[in-house]
């Protein structure tokens, strides 16, 4: 890739762009470059897909390279210097070189494709027709063989999520060389730094190139030929965690921790934030108890009411609900205390980063799979913070006979097309 890495940015020039663009008229090889012509359009569910060429009725000899960009602070930037355009016309080239660059990449045989992030299409922030006009005005003066997929909400489609990728290799019938192609973006996660007056905005771009196991270039790399490291400083990077290691140390949770029902009449409390895997605990471990779900009985009384109707009948039952301070368990180790029954609390120790990941997780089940019944809405951000802000770690002081701290632990039988999603960064 050291060819397209330009180190000085003052010769570029309009002459530069135009030898480029004779260079692009037949590629690598002797193969033909598509012509560019005028842009097309079309909706395809949440994407927007434009190209301005026609694809070569001839089948391809091998696979294809795919160099592929973010759009905004990558390939362009506002000539006005606000964050967001004010019209169509408010843009400019990121630098001078971006053209002869793309036409280079062209010439070598790659697909050039654009994936943007464009929420504000589906809330009405983002005019459809003046971000059209302003693609078209960019395919126009970048002058390659352009694809384009804007991605408006927030389902499998919206990067760092692979489904656009998956989308464009289905939609253009690409056989993607993936050891050769790159993403480049300027969502790197980067810290504020000498020479870089803000930290990066997210980390969306840079796990949009991981989830897919492509190489990563920041613009400033790929264009300027910059040497800083992605990542010099550890300290002031992480991820927040890393979900392709979720499958990797899973031990069922009754081997380790010795999670078994009791072989007489008992109460479980389980104690865990909104999202963090209490149901399927339940299903998994506890589906002979009476389950005493608040979410499906809507109120306190309600569960209590339901709770004392099991423990009357003989039945075990386990309290699945958020449970997160003294004052609400002590009501549970009330009623256990009237029956003469032992009480053990489950605590879901799940960090907050992970229990967003599996919010966003249980949403795109729902949307990819609406008919199985385990698919489940997603929690609102706020109920999750309030429950970290919020929450006392049970003890036995309490009143519990035992209280046992688990980690979080997928479900062993997760679909192959689950366990994927599950080990893929979901959130920017």
């Amino acid at each position: 890739m050291d060819k397209f890495v330009t180190k000085s940015t003052k010769r570029s020039s309009e002459a530069d762009v135009e030898s480029a663009s004779k260079k692009a008229k037949t590629g690598s090889g002797g193969s033909r470059v598509p012509a560019v012509g005028t842009c097309t359009w079309e909706t395809v569910g949440s994407v927007l897909v434009m190209r301005n060429f026609t694809p070569p009725n001839e089948t391809p000899t091998g696979p294809t390279k795919v160099a592929s960009f973010d759009m905004d602070s990558t390939l362009i930037t506002t000539k006005s210097g606000k964050t967001f355009a004010k019209d169509a016309n408010d843009w400019k080239f990121w630098n001078e070189c971006v053209p002869a660059k793309l036409q280079e990449l062209a010439a070598d045989g790659y697909a050039v494709v654009i994936f943007s992030n464009q929420s504000g299409l589906s809330k009405g922030k983002v005019n459809e027709k003046e971000l059209k006009t302003k693609l078209n005005a960019i395919a126009t003066q970048l002058k390659v063989p352009l694809r384009v997929f804007l991605l408006s909400a927030d389902d499998n489609m919206r990067k760092p999520r692979v489904g656009a990728w998956e989308f464009m290799a289905r939609h253009c019938q690409l056989d993607v060389d993936t050891a050769n192609s790159f993403y480049c973006g300027d969502a790197a996660g980067r810290p504020k730094a000498p020479g870089k007056a803000k930290k990066d905005f997210s980390c969306g771009d840079y796990k949009f190139a991981l989830n897919l196991g492509i190489t990563f270039y920041t613009p400033e790399k790929f264009f300027l030929g910059s040497k800083q490291s992605l990542h010099s400083n550890k300290t002031s990077f992480e991820l927040d965690f890393d979900p392709r290691s979720l499958l990797s140390h899973a031990v069922p949770l009754d081997a380790a921790w010795k999670v078994a029902p009791s072989s007489t009449q008992e109460m479980i409390v389980l104690v865990g934030s909104p999202g963090a895997g209490k149901s399927t605990f339940c299903q998994a471990y506890f589906s002979s108890y009476g389950r005493i779900n608040q979410d499906v009985l809507k109120t306190v009384p309600k569960c209590k009411a339901a709770a004392v109707e099991q423990l009357k009948q003989g039945k075990s039952v386990v309290i699945d609900s958020t449970n997160r301070d003294i004052k609400t368990r002590k009501e549970w180790i009330q009623v256990a205390a009237d029956h003469k029954i032992p009480i053990r609390a489950f605590y879901l120790d799940v960090p907050k980063p992970l229990v967003f990941h599996l919010n966003e997780f249980r949403m795109l089940q729902k949307q990819l799979h609406p008919d199985r019944s385990e698919a489940k809405p997603n929690v609102p951000d706020m109920i999750i913070h309030g429950f970290f802000k919020n929450v006392e770690e049970p003890t036995t002081a309490e009143g519990f006979t035992s209280v046992v701290k688990l980690p979080f632990i997928p479900a062993s039988t997760l679909p192959d097309d689950d366990k994927k999603l599950l080990t893929s960064f979901l959130l920017g």
